[in-house]
């Protein structure tokens, strides 16, 4: 019987921290979701929007890459920054009557 109780103090002393772990990647991961929805909100409000509004918000680009087989106007205006010594980029497409028609976001928040 004093075998049965010391096993079963164990384990709850096992089950308890994990649980304790798993719940807490849990509340990581909703973080996590929370600051790429807020982005890709943030974002969103240059799509069909011209080109000086991106420059306007965010200075003269990093990077400036023609569209592929038109070297004439920008194909993609690119943002490079750091934050915490994490790396962000934004990249925006924009067409030939230079709007925003896509944009993709890695490491921002």
């Amino acid at each position: 019987m004093l075998v049965f109780k010391f096993m079963k103090k164990i384990i709850c002393l096992c089950l308890i921290p994990l649980f304790i772990f798993l719940s807490s990647c849990k509340t990581v991961q909703n973080k996590a979701d929370q600051v790429i929805q807020k982005e890709d909100e943030y974002l969103k409000k240059f799509l069909n929007k011209k080109k000086d509004l991106l420059i306007a918000e965010f200075g003269n680009p990093d990077l400036i890459a023609p569209n592929d087989g038109e070297p004439e106007g920008p194909g993609m205006i690119i943002y490079v920054s750091k934050k915490y010594g994490i790396k962000c980029k934004r990249s925006f497409e924009i067409d030939e009557s230079d709007f925003v028609i896509g944009y993709s976001s890695k490491g921002c928040f």
